[in-house]
């Protein structure tokens, strides 16, 4: 096994800035031969990296694997004895490649279970016992088989709400079957490749991880700076050394000039940066282009991991289907493998968080009345109207008897001052117009939660890059052109479906699959772009999945 370590150590030799002088910074560049060098010695820093952040959940994992170093003891042996060998990972390809989706798996720190597997092999490693080392690897390799079969359906849980602490069931008779013949044909290369993430199948991934762990391995620079920087500011010479080091390791190009100004060039590459972080890219920096600046390559490196794992759960499929990734605050329609349509979108606030989901859009309504979910009702509209009486008719609420009711109750019969909140008996609903809080159109996505996508007459708030002001459902931006592409699929126009009656439902053909998701991290020309962990599911990964969620 060559040593990945020294290599990716070696590699990085040419980003310091500590021996360039007055030379300019060269680009980041990972030969692909430094993944095929990817061995075992690199899982001591992943595992340092893992232990601290503290990714390890309060949960003793060691009375699982104290009996028994393996966990599937009759299998491991079954497979070596079936396939006459002694060592399965001795090539160094295989190797790199099946110690690169362990790792991954283990830096995402939701299984204390593969993180203190990962300790043994690498134990077993160190020790110099090969034979250990291969089997421990078999024995992890096949509970990672069991794992990518059970993330559809558990993954949502292990990656926002709760860990993978206990084994897994054996892999099935049909994959033991597919690893033998993988072995017997020498056509392990392929076979592994079928439990790979989608993330990690994207083009860069690979040189991005690698150029992050040979990061992590040295000490973290700062870039510091008081005030606001911008366009014609002049920075102090090791200030403006760390800030082309700083946009060089995020894959940015920049141009060295000896004075130390912020020229237009590097104007625009402190841009660039700003869009691949989610930031406004105004070119100041600012707080929060300096927080990001300063975004240590383990804490990457764990972002990184943990969303390719996530990755599992997103269709892949872009043939029709509408796309809402909550951190990035934003909507993709696909069609026939097109982004017929791309919208900046307005989230839940942490208070009241857009759920994860996956339904189905059915109709879309034009002019649509809002009823008022009792949550709203009584948090935030009840004490609105208690403070000042007229609000329910400047902003055109009718107060309505009851769900099964269509009798009007006049608002002024109300004694507001004595009315509590949680016992008030009515409901409400907002009136069609330009005032109502659906704005002009309501996208239908029928499911338990009651989220769904609409318009709104709040429309500045689109201009903000953290976007999450609503009580969950989703407000999309440029509604009308959203709606005017989703009919010319019904073979219909906005012009010939447009009234002026409330509530005017235009039934789809076709449902559209919707995928509300949640990447803070994903993979783009190459490039891996990060967004802000607005929930705090990347740290703390509290409860998304189930939960009353309101509309609006």
């Amino acid at each position: 096994m060559r040593n990945w370590l020294l290599l990716s150590l070696l590699s990085f030799v040419t980003l310091s800035f500590s021996s360039i002088g007055g030379a300019a910074p060269d680009q980041v560049v990972v030969n692909s031969s430094d993944l095929k060098s990817y061995s075992v010695k690199h899982i001591e820093p992943v595992l340092k990296i893992t232990n601290a952040a503290q990714v390890q959940q309060d949960v003793d994992v060691s009375a699982v694997l104290a009996d028994n170093d393996l966990l599937y003891p009759s299998l491991v042996e079954y497979l070596y004895t079936r396939l006459s060998k002694n060592k399965l990972w001795d090539d160094d390809e295989l190797n790199a490649q099946v110690n690169l989706q362990l790792d991954l798996v283990t830096l995402a720190g939701f299984s204390p279970l593969f993180q203190a597997r990962m300790e043994q092999v690498q134990a077993a490693f160190q020790q110099g016992d090969t034979g250990r080392y291969d089997r421990l690897t078999t024995d992890t390799f096949l509970l990672y088989i069991s794992y990518v079969a059970a993330a559809e359906k558990a993954g949502k849980a292990w990656f926002f709400t709760t860990s993978l602490t206990e084994p897994l069931t054996r892999p099935s008779a049909t994959e033991v079957d597919l690893f033998v013949k993988a072995f017997e044909s020498g056509e392990v290369p392929e076979y592994l490749s079928r439990f790979a993430s989608p993330m990690l199948n994207q083009p860069g991934f690979e040189r991005v991880y690698i150029d992050l762990l040979s990061r992590a391995q040295l000490p973290p620079t700062i870039y510091e700076q008081y005030g606001l920087m911008r366009l014609g500011d002049r920075l102090e010479p090791q200030q403006y050394r760390l800030l082309l080091e700083k946009l060089t390791e995020a894959g940015i190009a920049v141009e060295y000039r000896d004075d130390g100004y912020i020229d237009e060039a590097l104007d625009f590459s402190i841009r660039q940066f700003q869009v691949q972080y989610g930031l406004d890219d105004d070119g100041i920096i600012g707080p929060n282009t300096v927080e990001w600046l300063n975004k240590t390559a383990e804490d990457k490196l764990r972002i990184l991991a943990l969303n390719s794992e996530r990755s599992r759960l997103w269709p892949q499929q872009r043939e029709n289907i509408i796309l809402v990734n909550v951190p990035n605050f934003q909507l993709e329609y696909w069609d026939e493998g097109y982004a017929r349509f791309e919208s900046r979108v307005i989230v839940g606030r942490t208070s009241r968080q857009t759920p994860l989901l996956e339904t189905q859009m059915d109709s879309l309504i034009l002019n649509p009345t809002w009823n008022v979910p009792w949550k709203i009702m009584v948090k935030d509209i009840i004490p609105k109207v208690k403070q000042d009486p007229t609000y329910l008719f400047s902003q055109r609420f009718d107060i309505i008897e009851g769900w099964d009711s269509k009798v009007k109750i006049d608002p002024t019969m109300i004694n507001w001052r004595a009315v509590k909140a949680q016992q008030f008996p009515y409901r409400m609903r907002q009136q069609a117009g330009e005032l109502n809080a659906l704005g002009q159109y309501k996208f239908n996505t029928p499911n338990p939660q009651a989220i769904f996508l609409h318009d709104t007459p709040s429309k500045h708030l689109f201009d903000e890059s953290l976007r999450a002001f609503s009580s969950g459902c989703i407000r999309v931006e440029n509604a009308d052109e959203f709606a005017e592409v989703l009919l010319e699929q019904q073979g219909k126009s906005l012009e010939e479906v447009a009234t002026e009656r409330p509530n005017k439902s235009v039934a789809f053909k076709q449902r559209i699959p919707v995928y509300i998701i949640y990447q803070t991290a994903w993979m783009s020309e190459g490039k891996a772009y990060f967004r802000g962990d607005i929930y705090d599911y990347d740290t703390k990964r509290d409860s998304l999945i189930s939960g009353e969620f309101s509309k609006n």
